[in-house]
């Protein structure tokens, strides 16, 4: 597998700065955050999806895999943009390499959706 996919499509990385909340805490500045495309990615549905009932709560709960570049810069407190919606960033983004080659075939990013 190489990269760019050729029919892959767009995420961008949204970063947000950290800021004092006023309180003496950090927070994410999201309005002030920085965008950064990345081109030639693929996207897969993760292994949850659909809905969560709790209380007078409807939820739709939505996860995604996204592969992108060997090294790309994304961390753990990111957001992705793709197709249009938001996802957080779930856990360590990780790099997927070979055992037997050490060929770097790209990062994949867990991340979820949770509306409603």
């Amino acid at each position: 597998m190489t990269f760019p996919f050729p029919a892959g499509e767009t995420v961008t990385v949204v970063r947000a700065p950290l800021v004092d909340d006023g309180y003496g805490n950090q927070a994410r500045d999201w309005p002030a955050a920085a965008r950064t495309p990345h081109d030639g990615c693929a996207v897969a549905q993760g292994s949850r999806g659909g809905e969560a009932f709790t209380g007078d709560r409807n939820a739709v709960l939505s996860d995604l895999q996204v592969f992108m570049r060997p090294g790309a810069d994304v961390v753990a407190t990111d957001r992705l943009e793709v197709r249009g919606r938001t996802y957080e960033v779930v856990g360590e983004p990780f790099d997927w390499s070979s055992p037997f080659t050490g060929v770097r075939f790209g990062t994949v990013v867990y991340c979820n959706r949770v509306e409603g």
